[in-house]
């Protein structure tokens, strides 16, 4: 072994036995300042990146609001243009993920995010002054490149931050935001629609205005709150937030929490490969694709019209827009605590599709018959829940099995890119407004790609890693130490016959 490969060696075992000291002197007095600990990682980043992803999901969807206040016909668009032109943002919104979540591993959150979000901000301000399709069409393409580190990035972030046990739980919290967004989006929109003609514009010219620049003050405000990765906080610079054991324990918990066996926070391109080479990547991105992106994708877009359909008045849609998404925040949080409390991934994400399944079969049934049109609003509520709890399962599932961060990042990016590009260009065109308020199409697509797109790739993912599993606990752990040096193992990541995979 080289003299560089054994100080390295070395410089891990002292660094592990820290790591093994720090973890015992936290979780000692009952765990009380593990606790605290996690109260301080919550406290400045759930709320922050969830406050982004809410505005996130405001100035991505609003697009359906606007629409029930007279924007196709101001802007002189068919109703057919302006599902091309919702589709068209997730080209941009898709091609960009991979690329950002590069640009975030390589610069860090604090460069990162302030500079995208403050973008999308005045992308979604200048939205008011569209005045045809094609400014329309180019403010959607340009929203989509701004918009597109958000999601993949939180969920790299959270990663880099939480253990594979308290990953779920975060990220259904910070996904709550997204459910929220329809909540809050339905409140906004029933407020801004009283604003209707005030100074001589239109509500939807209002609603764009208010929503991109709370945006604007976001970015700005991410260049205070938002923390660096803990790698790339210095025993010299320090955190002003977390004392030096606690920064230090934050560290170390994160880079073994897989074992002994490291992986490496150098960033490679190589590891960029290895995610596109993995077949984990692949099935990963038809769960989030078919059974998340599709169906969340249609309902946010087509819920105000949907409930406008059940027989209310479009003001009174927006606000009926609210229940839903308040009722998927909390199931979606609770399920992401299932998730964590007993360690079953795919036991979580199939028990969300089903949920979202049953929701939609009923929709489809009830909408026939009017006089059933409140067994359809609570259908609504059963498919808002369902398709919102099974994204953060899918986020930590990867993020878990995948120790290398670069990989990682590189993975959730590639699993987000198809999922965005083809479940929001498939999900804002398969509610056509010509079959409301049946839908036949719509209500079609989203049974049969939830099933065959999503929990048939779900089972087939959770059976192979449980077999793999099964052999790696038939391999003797002394022989493999024996013939693989640690560096080895570390480099070796979840393929290392010692890892086990999270089902």
């Amino acid at each position: 072994m080289a003299a560089s490969s054994t100080d390295s060696v070395l410089d891990n075992t002292v660094e592990y036995e820290r790591y093994l000291a720090l973890h015992a002197e936290f979780h000692a007095e009952n765990g009380h300042s593990h606790r605290k600990l996690l109260r301080k990682l919550d406290l400045r980043l759930l709320p922050t990146l969830s406050f982004l992803y809410l505005m996130c999901s405001l100035d991505k969807s609003n697009a359906g609001n606007a629409k029930l206040f007279g924007f196709l016909q101001d802007v002189g668009m068919t109703s057919t243009q302006f599902n091309l032109a919702l589709m068209y943002l997730f080209f941009t919104y898709g091609l960009c993920e991979p690329l950002s979540n590069i640009a975030l591993r390589r610069l860090g959150p604090k460069i990162w995010f302030p500079f995208i979000v403050t973008c999308w901000g005045l992308i979604t301000t200048l939205t008011c002054l569209v005045h045809n399709y094609g400014s329309y069409v180019a403010i959607r393409l340009v929203l989509g490149m701004t918009e597109a580190g958000l999601y993949p990035g939180s969920y790299f972030i959270l990663s880099m931050w939480y253990t594979p046990k308290e990953l779920a739980t975060r990220m259904a919290i910070f996904y709550g935001a997204n459910t929220a967004a329809g909540a809050f989006g339905g409140v906004i929109a029933y407020g801004v629609g009283n604003l209707d003609g005030a100074m001589g514009w239109r509500a939807w010219k209002w609603l764009f205005l208010i929503e991109g620049v709370i945006t604007i003050v976001a970015g700005l405000a991410c260049l205070f709150f938002l923390p660096q990765f803990p790698h790339q906080y210095t025993a010299k610079r320090g955190s002003k937030w977390l004392n030096s054991a606690e920064l230090e324990y934050a560290q170390l918990r994160i880079k073994y929490a897989s074992g002994p066996d490291a992986p490496t926070y150098t960033f490679r391109w190589s590891d960029i490969i290895a995610a596109l080479k993995d077949r984990k990547t692949y099935l990963m991105m038809m769960m989030f694709w078919w059974g998340g992106s599709v169906p969340t994708y249609s309902l946010s877009y087509t819920l105000p019209t949907m409930v406008k359909n059940l027989g209310y008045s479009a003001v009174r849609a927006q606000a009926l827009t609210t229940p839903p998404y308040i009722f998927a925040t909390i199931i979606c949080v609770l399920v992401g605590w299932l998730s964590d409390r007993f360690q079953r991934r795919y036991a979580a994400i199939m028990s969300a599709y089903t949920l979202g399944l049953i929701g939609i079969i009923i929709l489809w049934v009830t909408v026939h018959y009017k006089r059933l049109a409140g067994v359809s609003y609570f259908a609504i509520f059963l498919a808002a829940a369902g398709y919102a709890a099974q994204a953060p399962i899918v986020g930590a599932w990867t993020s878990v099995n995948v120790p290398n961060p670069s990989k990682r990042a590189a993975a959730i990016g590639f699993l987000m890119l198809v999922g965005s590009v083809g479940g929001g260009s498939i999900g804002s065109n398969i509610y056509i407004a010509s079959e409301a308020p049946v839908y036949p199409l719509g209500f079609g697509f989203s049974v049969g790609c939830t099933v065959l797109g999503a929990m048939i790739p779900a089972t087939l993912h959770w059976w192979l890693l449980r077999r793999t599993n099964a052999q790696r606990d038939r391999t003797d752990a002394e022989s493999v130490k024996a013939t693989h040096t640690p560096q080895e193992l570390s480099e070796l990541g979840e393929n290392s016959p010692l890892f086990r995979f999270s089902l």
